[in-house]
């Protein structure tokens, strides 16, 4: 017992010399602009019969989608501006933003029987406005987002697939004092919400607590949860990493003790790995990293300097302050695949080749397909890329055809998909853009008119190039992205004149380009994974 205080008292005390948190994107509850795709609607409460606001977005796909349930900041509502719309759109995904009561500034906010009301009917709209897979809803938030996540996984009847909190708040009443300690706007907010003559009505506070609140295991028991953790939190952010670990240690301790109480938990942790003892909570607050972290475990090339994980609970405290890394939809325990059993051919260039290139994410979204790839690093439609003929897909795509055709064997193939142009647009040949396009009109020819065994015609699959970085580029790709711009709708008007499958990844990539490519041209496994669905989607209309 005495141990567990010193750690919060050393905490608290650390904690008052923290500056207040920055607007961040994710927190920025001026901007309130919304692409023209997102509807905004009216939920009928079924608490009180008051229309709740919210933003939706309807997946397209012809196949089931998840559904997403993004949850605004504290200090926000349902019109704040949500960085993960452009990635929503990119993938596809049902999505609703709820307003669960707006800021956490009054008694019918803040984690209330109304917000806990308003989120589940929020789910429900979006399930019958949408084409949404009732079993694949996920809900994310950061912040006071992230608390009302916690608030949700805590009391919501819903069987929600997955919880993802990002440096969220789990106890309201160690929250108000801290931000008293660190003179924040926090402190007035709970005192608005819930005080008795301006004094804090803690019997309220803990009731509010997801922390103090009664964990639903058998609600939970299929529910993911997982809880994110800038370790600089508290000192360049407003929520200490306590609030996480603690609840993360609390329903750990429930589920392998069967109790509740913290003290007992901590002195558990002193013995038991699955919990994060007193003196790891010491260490990571003090130093602020953990020297002996396993330098390969990284979250997007962020260090993860302490990993939990018991059942479907975890915890993952890394290199950052009070954020939501703009990668968060990844991390969303979704798996796509689909039962399509297809023979494939796949071309391309390095995005292709390289491992975990959209051609292996195709082999896990479609694991009783057939696909064999023969895409090459630094192929281009019809240049002899670095001096080199063999890189040349014009010159040689008999060739490709004629050893596909020998992998293959005596079967056939339902698809080729093609996705090059990349290196025809560098710097080098930027003097030789009408080229480009009359090789791509060549190469979708020669495809279509390769004369393969017996009748089988393969449908022909041409995807985009994805974008590339305007700025912040090697030399040999600068201006490649706006002369790619223009080389689109000219490479789509081909396809459509020749019956071709065309599927364009450069528009909806563009506005996340940097968060799946670091270098602004090769996107990560990730990334790699939006283009393979987007293809797996092309597939499904063809069907």
């Amino acid at each position: 017992m005495k141990r567990y205080m010193l750690v919060l008292l050393t905490f608290f005390i650390l904690s008052m010399t923290a500056s207040a948190q920055n607007n961040v994107m994710w927190d920025d509850t001026s901007s309130n602009s919304w692409n023209s795709k997102f509807e905004e609607v009216n939920i009928p409460s079924s608490k009180d019969g008051s229309l709740q606001k919210a933003f939706i977005y309807r997946s397209q796909k012809s196949v089931s989608q998840p559904l997403i349930v993004s949850l605004h900041t504290w200090s926000g509502d349902y019109t704040q501006r949500d960085p993960l719309v452009d990635e929503i759109v990119a993938r596809d995904w049902n999505y609703i933003h709820p307003d669960f009561r707006g800021p956490n500034r009054t008694f019918d906010s803040m984690g209330s029987q109304f917000v806990l009301s308003d989120i589940e009917d929020a789910i429900r709209f979006a399930l019958k406005n949408t084409h949404a897979d009732p079993d694949n809803v996920h809900i994310i938030g950061v912040s006071g987002g992230g608390f009302a996540t916690l608030a949700a996984y805590m009391n919501i009847d819903y069987p929600v697939k997955s919880f993802s909190a990002w440096a969220p708040i789990s106890d309201i009443e160690a929250w108000y004092w801290e931000s008293v300690g660190r003179q924040q706007k926090y402190a007035k907010d709970i005192i608005n919400a819930i005080s008795v003559n301006g004094v804090l009505n803690s019997d309220e506070a803990v009731s509010r607590s997801p922390l103090k609140q009664t964990y639903p295991i058998l609600k939970r028991k299929d529910a993911q949860l997982c809880i994110y953790e800038g370790v600089h939190d508290g000192y360049s952010g407003s929520v200490p990493i306590t609030h996480s670990i603690n609840m993360y240690n609390r329903l750990v301790g429930e589920l392998k003790y069967g109790t509740s109480n913290m003290d007992t938990i901590m002195f558990k942790a002193a013995f038991d790995s699955d919990l994060v003892s007193a003196k790891e909570i010491v260490d990571l607050v003090t130093k602020r990293i953990n020297p002996k972290a396993d330098k390969n475990q990284t979250l997007f090339g962020r260090a993860i300097y302490l990993f939990r994980k018991y059942e479907n609970i975890q915890l993952t405290i890394f290199e950052g302050r009070h954020e939501q890394l703009p990668q968060a939809l990844s991390l969303i325990p979704y798996k796509e695949t689909h039962s399509l059993r297809y023979n494939i051919l796949t071309i391309g260039d390095s995005n292709g080749a390289n491992e975990g290139g959209w051609p292996d994410q195709l082999k896990g979204l479609l694991p009783k397909s057939c696909i064999i790839n023969l895409s090459q690093s630094g192929r281009c439609i019809g240049f002899d890329n670095n001096g080199k003929s063999e890189l040349n897909a014009l010159s040689h795509i008999e060739s490709y055809l004629d050893k596909a055709k020998q992998l293959i064997g005596n079967k056939k193939y339902d698809y080729i998909i093609v996705c090059l142009g990349t290196n025809d647009v560098k710097h080098i040949y930027s003097g030789r853009q009408t080229e480009i396009v009359s090789n791509f009109e060549l190469l979708l020819s020669k495809i279509k008119g390769y004369k393969w065994d017996g009748n089988s015609v393969p449908k022909i699959i041409y995807v985009t190039p994805p974008p590339l970085r305007v700025m912040n580029i090697k030399e040999k790709y600068k201006g490649g992205n706006q002369r790619l711009s223009e080389l689109i709708p000219e490479f789509e008007a081909i396809a459509q004149k020749k019956e071709i499958v065309f599927v364009d990844i450069y528009n909806p990539l563009q506005k996340i380009l940097d968060v799946y490519a670091t270098d602004g041209v090769h996107m990560d496994n990730a990334g790699q994974q939006i283009v393979a669905s987007q293809i797996v989607r092309a597939i499904n209309i063809q069907k």
